[in-house]
């Protein structure tokens, strides 16, 4: 078997080829994003204005609070401008009694609009529903005004054999600048 030498053409066309780009290689390519900031100009403040408050319950009968009903659980918040918050809740799903022996519990819970909130203004008439499992957003009010306003409602069920006394229970709102 004899071997042939190629012609140096035939070389000099192989080289070039490894040397033009092909589609599917890296080419490199750059792309950019913008930079936002918001500063807040105050830190965000919660006041207690009511605790969520259902009277006196009969046993056996459950009994529901309005969020826009006397008894509602009631908070100003207080902070930057038109600044937009989100909500959250940690919800309990027991309430217990104080005075009764350990163990006596009556079952609370919250509905998709057992909560409101409004911007601004202490009005809960006009205030917007939401469901406090899910949490929502909202928005501080203007310069005069930087408050937002929530209200909660709920439902308590006690048994039939619930034991008389106070039952008690926290409900923890917390607010964070978006």
């Amino acid at each position: 078997m004899m071997l042939r030498p190629r012609p140096a053409g035939l070389r000099l066309l192989v080289v070039l080829g490894l040397l033009v780009p092909r589609p599917g290689l890296s080419q490199g390519v750059t792309g950019s994003v913008g930079i936002d900031a918001n500063v807040i100009g105050q830190a965000l403040t919660v006041t207690t204005l009511s605790n969520l408050n259902f009277g006196s319950v009969p046993k056996g009968v459950a009994t529901t609070v309005q969020p826009t009903a006397a008894g509602a659980g009631a908070w100003q918040i207080q902070g930057s401008k038109n600044a937009d918050v989100s909500i959250t809740f940690v919800l309990p799903a027991l309430l217990t009694n104080i005075q009764a022996l350990p163990g006596s519990t009556m079952p609370v819970s919250f509905g998709a609009t057992s909560a409101r909130w409004n911007r601004a203004t202490n009005n809960v008439a006009s205030a917007t529903a939401f469901d406090p499992i899910a949490g929502t957003s909202g928005r501080l009010g203007p310069t005069a005004n930087p408050f937002l306003y929530i209200w909660i409602g709920g439902t308590v069920s006690p048994a039939a054999t619930a034991k008389p006394g106070i039952y008690t229970g926290t409900i923890i709102v917390t607010i964070a600048y978006l």
